[in-house]
């Protein structure tokens, strides 16, 4: 149960963070003292059902962000998924506005009623989800052949984002994949050449050559006149 509390009151802090909400100011939402709303997100104190859904309402978010938890026991593999049996993903690009390797990391949340995902965008460090820049909450699906997210901004809800890979066929955990949604600066829709891992890639020099698209990309993506990635090789 302590885990448990220590969870949920992590992932209220998050999302009253993400919304540039105070604690004074939470508290004021849901009619509790601001010492109260501390004891909840240092999970001190068990939550009441009817006090879950009203802090989901005064973030503006679903109650199953709260309580996404999957105890460790139970975070085991299925066959239908084994190609990313990991419950944290590791995701890179190359911001060629900002001429700079972009980290992220993906957690997915895997119970009966289906997966859902965080995505914890553009990090300093990539050991601190609490200091992303931007947080998506979502979904995933597996299949033999490709895995897929599907994600919403927490902060503005016109930030729709997908993420589509292809499985890779040697179990390596880790691919090429699409990442595509809207760029702010410009406002642009866009797909972004990305690596989905899972583990913590070396980030060399080679390493942000392979992020950026290269000749043979260029290539393929005049000939289908799409644009699309191959698999690693």
């Amino acid at each position: 149960m302590e885990k448990l509390n220590a969870y949920i009151g992590s992932r209220i802090r998050l999302y009253r963070q993400m919304k540039r909400l105070t604690l004074s100011d939470l508290a004021e939402k849901i009619h509790k003292s601001k010492a109260t709303l501390s004891k909840y997100e240092n999970g001190e104190i068990t939550l009441d059902v009817q006090t879950l859904f009203e802090l989901a309402q005064a973030l503006g978010i679903r109650v199953q962000q709260l309580i996404d938890y999957t105890p460790e026991e139970v975070k085991t593999p299925s066959a239908r998924d084994s190609f990313f049996p990991q419950n944290e993903l590791y995701l890179y690009f190359y911001d060629g506005r900002r001429g700079k390797v972009i980290r992220s990391v993906l957690q997915v949340n895997r119970d009966l009623a289906g997966n859902t995902a965080t995505l914890y965008h553009d990090l300093e460090d990539i050991g601190r989800t609490e200091s992303c820049r931007n947080l998506y909450f979502g979904s995933a699906d597996f299949y033999d052949t490709f895995t897929n997210f599907s994600f919403y901004s927490q902060s503005n809800r016109i930030e729709h984002v997908t993420l589509c890979a292809a499985n890779p066929f040697d179990r390596s955990g880790r691919v090429l994949g699409l990442l595509t949604g809207i760029s702010r600066y410009p406002m642009l829709p866009v797909s972004i050449k990305c690596v989905l891992s899972a583990k913590k890639p070396e980030e060399s020099d080679a390493f942000q050559e392979e992020l950026k698209l290269s000749a043979k990309d260029l290539k393929l993506i005049k000939r289908l006149n799409m644009f699309a990635v191959e698999q690693l090789g």
